[in-house]
């Protein structure tokens, strides 16, 4: 401490300031340094959330005594909590994406909660339950639903259809007709009473996507098309790659559907042909029996006469039989649906690669497929993709040379070094520049500065053998050269004794 202080009060005034200046700035430099090094590096929490949520995950996070690093709609926080705080966050369930659901329902009272004020929340339950499906669609960040349904009367035999309108934000690409039609139909699936031509898609960016109305051709699903394509393109590539080789065929399909759908009812009636329909027989039997009359006489008339006249009895009996018989034409019904789906044109589109041969410079020579061949392929792609004439199928099959590949370079892959130096590269530039900061004001500030310029060897040297040799010499001449060399001519012994310490004197570390 002493030679500090001794050192400050050599120090001019100029050379004094400045040397404060510069301890002052090494201490703000080296703690820097101990505050970069110190802070936790940070990683992301979530991103995209709306502000409500936003609002609700940091407040949860202030409750658990999470450092937190906002950077506008992102929450960062530090990478070794990260993970556990997401669990305890899921916990409690944060964040709340969309619209709210089915919890609507816990904050109702059975006592106070009338008949309209159940239905209006049973509505918004389910656009928030529906808004939370819909975000589990990759790319999509935010949704919302909108459930229309007219209120009937009591006395009212028609019930009102529902409506629904769905507005989607994407955070990257676009909302395919694909995407959209899922989405449609899965709200006609949820609500009950709401068909599919009834709900409407927007996407916030492009407007609308599927307007209300009858399902036509956008119904029909388009990625099945497409996965039909693909299957044919790979099944008949690996066809042809068996003879030509990996890497020397494209194949091209396009599929034309039928999205129509179509029902047909046939009744066809051959009126050569009878068919008994019913049968119906009649019996009749009549039995019957009397007296026969004889002549009229005059006795017959008298009181006392013969009332029988003297007559005989007679029976009779009959049986009649009828039938009758019903005849059909004969008939055929047919129902037929036609449901969408079928190929109604089918396109292939074959390239083969030339045969590459080298000749005796080394050098490559392309010569086009035999048409024997050609045709061979041909007759294995059409029963493969099964092209119809017929119907209108088109199958072009060329061989033409490939144009190389051009090398581009390598293609970096990420690994665990290019990921740590990503995630902490500005971490490692901030400690390096404030270790080089501070090494150049401590080598080339602090030192010179508190450096003390050393005495004269020369003299110090003169002095010495001055001293040692004799005390009563007079004092040494302005020429200190000549005064060492006139004392070592007159002193030879003491010269060499002094020399002689010198050597034997051990040497001193640095």
């Amino acid at each position: 401490m002493p030679g500090i202080v001794k050192v400050w009060t050599s120090l001019p005034a100029s050379k004094q300031l400045v040397l404060a200046a510069v301890l002052a700035a090494t201490i703000f430099a080296f703690s820097m340094l101990a505050r970069t090094a110190s802070k936790p590096s940070m990683a992301l929490l979530y991103s995209g959330l709306d502000s409500s949520a936003a609002g609700d995950v940091v407040d949860a996070l202030e409750r658990m005594d999470v450092a937190i690093d906002v950077r506008g709609g992102s929450i960062y926080v530090p990478t070794g909590q990260r993970d556990s705080v997401r669990m305890k966050l899921a916990r409690e369930g944060l964040p709340q994406q969309g619209q709210a659901g089915y919890e609507l329902f816990e904050g109702l009272n059975g006592f106070s909660t009338t008949s309209e004020i159940f239905d209006v929340t049973y509505w918004r339950a389910m656009e928030g339950e529906l808004a939370r499906t819909i975000l589990a669609t990759p790319g999509v960040s935010s949704a919302r639903v909108h459930i229309a349904q007219e209120r009937s009367g009591s006395f009212s035999r028609n019930k009102p259809k529902p409506k629904a309108v769905v507005t989607v934000t994407m955070a990257r690409g676009e909302l395919s007709t694909g995407q959209a039609n899922a989405v449609r139909f899965l709200l006609s699936s949820s609500v009950p009473g709401l068909t599919a031509e009834q709900v409407a898609v927007l996407d916030s960016d492009r407007g609308v996507i599927l307007s209300p109305g009858e399902i036509g051709r956008d119904a029909f699903n388009q990625a099945d098309a497409i996965g039909r394509e693909q299957k044919l393109e790979a099944d008949i590539l690996d066809l042809l790659e068996a003879r030509v080789g990996t890497g020397n065929a494209r194949v091209q399909i396009a599929l034309e559907i039928d999205a129509e759908r179509e029902s047909i009812t046939e009744r066809v009636i051959d009126p050569a042909g009878r068919v008994v329909s019913g049968r119906e027989t009649t019996e009749v039997t009549e039995t019957s029996s009397g007296a026969n009359s004889s002549a009229v006489t005059v006795a017959s008339n008298l009181p006392e006469g013969d009332v029988n006249g003297g007559g005989s009895q007679s029976n009779s009996e009959r049986t009649q039989t009828d039938e009758r018989l019903t005849y059909d034409l004969s008939e055929i019904r047919r129902e037929r649906e036609k449901l969408p789906g079928s190929v109604k044109r089918l396109s292939v589109a074959v390239l083969l690669n030339d045969v590459v041969t080298l000749d005796a410079n080394g050098e490559s020579i392309s010569t086009p497929r035999a048409e024997e061949e050609l045709s061979a392929l041909r007759d294995l792609v059409t029963m493969a993709a099964g092209v119809n004439v017929e119907r209108g199928d088109t199958l072009t099959i060329h061989s033409l040379s490939f144009e190389p590949i051009v090398n581009n370079g390598v293609v970096a892959e990420r690994n665990l070094v290019s990921e740590l130096i990503e995630r902490y590269v500005m971490t490692i530039i901030q400690v390096t520049v404030l270790a080089i900061v501070t090494l150049v004001l401590g080598l080339f500030v602090v030192k010179p500065l508190l450096a003390v310029a050393p005495a004269d060897p020369a003299a110090g040297s003169i002095e010495q053998l001055t001293a040692s040799a004799t005390p009563h010499m007079p004092a040494a001449p302005p020429d200190a050269l000549d005064a060492l060399r006139t004392l070592a001519t007159d002193k030879t012994d003491e010269t060499a004794g002094l020399i002689q310490s010198w050597l034997e004197e051990p040497e001193k570390t640095a």
